[in-house]
Parts: structure tokens; sequence; C-alpha cells
């Protein structure tokens, strides 16, 4: 048995497909080992789980029709397929979808998307509810991961976390720009190792549905800043607050973990400070690998 994986390349399907034994990688571009539409009957056999972690996941893509095909088509069409083949179907959603916060951070929050990638998500989560209501026996699990972190998100540029973005900084100038008032900015920051130990867990959840994922315990973007300064021996520095982004920047997220720790037996996370440490371990071993 073995499991598919769509957004194998991408940040938290990297982590996951090391972990997998011989995983079928489901990306878009072909590639050795990687699925293609007409190939669906091959790969759907003898699978022990479909994890969907493709998806266009930038916040600032405003082409809808791009969005629709990637996020809600091709998600429609695996969980399909899914139900259909008794397979356990997990997938990413986001906790994009709650926006600012205004309704709560519990899975039966309103629903409040601020942008089309989050609309897409909480698109498809409202068609998996009623999925699930069809079909009670299905295993369909998604998952609201909240702010995540960890190594290997060079590729996402500007979608990338603020401790990728302010170790960088670190690294390159020695100094860490924050938007002014951050310390008033708190989010939810899990790392990816438990995040991908989660993910594996959520085809034996004994329930059906959608669960967030993340710590519970909000942090502060200056909480990051001044851990990766002390780690790295930076200077912090403010930097005015894009007007851009006023009304659009989530000020505060904390996931409400009371439905997942009913399915979720080890409910531990890895601090922020010890999260941060393994980043920074990870990012200069890989330096050092490059190096020789």
């Amino acid at each position: 048995m073995s499991a598919l994986v769509t957004g194998a390349t991408g940040f938290i399907g990297s982590h996951l497909v090391k972990i997998l034994n011989e995983p079928i990688i489901c990306d878009k571009n072909p590639g050795p080992g990687v699925w293609l539409p007409d190939e669906i009957d091959i790969h759907f056999q003898n699978l022990d789980a479909v994890y969907h972690l493709g998806a266009i996941s930038s916040t600032t893509e405003t082409d809808t029709r791009k969005i629709v095909e990637n996020n809600i088509l091709l998600s429609c069409m695996l969980l399909e397929e899914c139900i259909n083949r008794n397979i356990p179907f997990v997938y990413a959603s986001s906790a994009s979808v709650y926006g600012l916060g205004d309704h709560g951070f519990s899975e039966d929050a309103y629903m409040s998307p601020l942008n089309y990638y989050a609309i897409s998500k909480s698109t498809f989560d409202t068609i998996v509810l009623q999925k699930i209501k069809d079909n009670p026996s299905a295993q369909v699990v998604g998952l609201r991961y909240f702010n995540v972190y960890g190594t290997n998100e060079e590729h996402k540029r500007d979608q990338a976390s603020p401790v990728h973005k302010f170790m960088n900084q670190a690294r390159d100038k020695n100094k860490i720009q924050v938007f002014t008032g951050s310390e008033e900015f708190r989010r939810d920051f899990i790392h990816v190792d438990d995040v991908v130990r989660i993910t594996l867990k959520a085809k034996n959840f004994t329930s059906p549905g959608i669960y967030n994922v993340g710590t519970g315990i909000p942090r502060s973007f200056m909480d990051v800043a001044n851990i990766i300064a002390g780690l790295t021996n930076s200077k912090v520095i403010e930097i005015p607050f894009p007007e851009y982004l006023i009304g659009k920047y989530q000020a505060y997220t904390c996931s409400d973990n009371t439905k997942i720790q009913t399915v979720l037996l080890d409910n531990s996370r890895v601090t922020l400070e010890r999260g941060i440490k393994r980043v920074l371990d990870g990012s200069l071993n890989s330096f050092h690998k490059r190096l020789f």
C-alpha cells in the first residue's frame, strides 16, 4: 500500500514525502513518478490514503478561473474518487477562511475569507461538509492549517512565513525589519513537524470532518523577531505599516483546539522557541551541505 500526495514539491508536501514509504507524487507538471489525469485508475489502486496539499496558495492571485480549476475542481475530482473507492482523503484547508477572526476560530465559526485563495478554501470546505453528510462513512478530513513555518520555504517568496523572512534578513543584513506595532500582531505559529505529524494521523481520525491545526498559543511578530535576533546576534528595527495591507492583514489568529483534541491522542506542540531553533539549525545544515 502507498499514499498519493499532491503538492509534494511544496513546503509542507516536501516534508511529508520524506516520511511516507514510496509515495506517489501527484503534481501538475509531469515528471518521473508524477500523476497524469489519464493514469488516475492506475494510481488509485491499492492506495492507503490521498494527501491533497497541492493548490495555488498565493493570497494575491486574482485569476479566478485559475484558482477554481486548481483549488476547487481538482479537489472535487480527488474527493469524489476517494469516496467512490473508500480511500481516506486528507486535504489542506486553511485558517485564512476565518478572515480577520471577528467570528472566532472554532471550526463551526462563520467563514469570512479576505482573498480569492481563502474563498476557494472556504468553498471546498463547504462542499466537503455536505459530502460528509451524504456519505457518513467516508473518511474525509480537512485540516485548517494556521501559520506554518519551517525549512524549505524558499520557493514561497512573499508568501513565506515571518520566521523565514526574518531569518533571511538576519543572515543577509544582520537586521530584522518589523512593522510598527508588531507587538500587537499575534499569530498562531505552528512548526511544520507538528503539521506533518498531524496530517499523517488524520487518515485514522475516528470522525470525518474539518479540524484546526495550530498550537492554540498566539505569539507576536515581535516575539518572532526577538527570538531570531537573539539566536543570530541581529538588531530589530521598526518600519511603517504599508497602506495596501490595511484591512487585509490578520492581526490575530488562534486555533481553537477543542475539536481536534477529541481525535488526536498526542496534543503536544513544538514551542516557538524550539521551532525557530530547529529552522536555524536546518538552514545551517543545508548551507554546509551546499558548501561541501
